[in-house]
């Protein structure tokens, strides 16, 4: 299936933007004159173009699209890098999942916003934030699943969770069940392996109820 999609044409054509409505590319390109400077590691203003052709590789059949943006990676100077990317990612997110409404495709495809861990509630010594693991931020949004609501959060300074832990094990299965995948299920490769997707969690009640 992927052979068929890569060489079919489709592929080539889903990535050509002059392909799609002037209107839609209007939707997604940002007016960057209000973000500030750029870090020489992150994403510019036209990084949201780059979710409007996930779309139309779904449509063309690719069943699973990873898109970047970076820089979160801030070890210096946060604040400053966060002001540049943040309203670049907002914009950009409000775009996506305003187009995949309007098409009748939100139920049908599931997103997942979501880095490897979260940022020291502390600021470093050059204006930074490091790699902190015990609590982090992950967005979801389609699939069938409830938006507009907060689940779980920190406590008070930012270290850990407040109450019920959710875990990235937690992420995942509640990710698989709005794809209709059953996480408990061990799978088997071509060659016989096992292989369990989710080792530990369970799907967050609250996102389908």
């Amino acid at each position: 299936q992927a052979t068929e999609i890569l060489m079919s044409g489709d592929f080539a054509a889903a990535m050509d933007l002059s392909n799609e409505d002037p209107r839609v590319v209007r939707r997604f390109t940002m007016d960057g004159s209000g973000v500030p400077g750029r870090h020489v590691t992150s994403d510019h203003p036209g990084a949201p173009l780059k979710l409007l052709m996930a779309r139309r590789l779904v449509e063309a059949g690719v069943r699973c699209v990873s898109v970047t943006f970076s820089d979160f990676d801030t070890h210096s100077d946060n604040f400053g890098r966060m002001r540049q990317m943040l309203p670049i990612v907002d914009f950009g997110l409000h775009a996506l999942i305003t187009d995949l409404e309007e098409r009748g495709m939100l139920d049908d495809v599931s997103l997942v916003i979501w880095g490897e861990f979260g940022r020291t509630p502390k600021i470093n010594d050059k204006g930074g934030r490091d790699h902190w693991p015990r609590v982090g931020p992950a967005m979801l949004a389609g699939g069938g699943m409830k938006g507009g609501q907060v689940i779980g959060a920190s406590d008070a300074k930012g270290e850990g969770p407040k109450d019920k832990t959710i875990t990235p094990d937690d992420v995942a299965a509640s990710f698989m069940h709005s794809l209709g995948i059953d996480h408990t299920k061990e799978y088997h490769t071509p060659s016989g392996r096992p292989v369990m997707i989710v080792r530990n969690g369970n799907v967050i009640s609250k996102l389908f109820s």
